[in-house]
């Protein structure tokens, strides 16, 4: 199974716990990890994949307009048979307060198919510029545990 973390950053914190998540992975999984920017073409970056995961800052209380437009080419079902996980960079709060991206997403990427294996996760940033919070890489560790074992049981 080939794993592939795409993610979109602002100001490099949500690359970073994108970075945290792609190495942790990447001690079982092949994985690739990829700014949304570097993504041409959706029906190559999801050939022989088994795991996407996907974060960004939350923007607005949701997905910023350059995740939303890059995932916009993925058609009908195309992310059918795919695990997919959920992150997020926001705030300190109440969700209800600050919103998610990674919720947001969850919801999109189920629409095109994808099966959600874990609640989507949210990464803490002191400001809106960071920087992140102390804890929030290993925190990022600890999440792709959960996947790998969510992963795992589909099996």
């Amino acid at each position: 199974m080939n794993a592939l973390v795409l993610y979109e950053s602002k100001y490099g914190n949500t690359e970073r716990v994108a970075e945290a998540i792609a190495l942790a992975l990447q001690q079982s999984l092949p994985t690739r990890l990829a700014a949304v920017g570097e993504i041409d073409d959706c029906e190559e970056a999801l050939r022989g994949l088994g795991l996407l995961v996907v974060g960004g800052p939350t923007h607005r209380h949701g997905v910023s307009p350059i995740l939303h437009e890059t995932l916009e080419c993925l058609g009908g079902h195309a992310l059918e048979g795919i695990a997919v996980a959920t992150f997020d960079t926001r705030l300190h709060g109440m969700r209800i307060v600050t919103g998610s991206a990674a919720v947001r997403l969850a919801r999109l990427l189920r629409h095109h198919g994808a099966r959600i294996v874990v609640a989507p996760e949210s990464f803490l940033v002191e400001g809106a510029e960071g920087p992140l919070d102390a804890g929030e890489l290993e925190h990022a560790r600890e999440w792709v545990a959960e996947i790998l074992e969510a992963v795992a049981a589909l099996a």
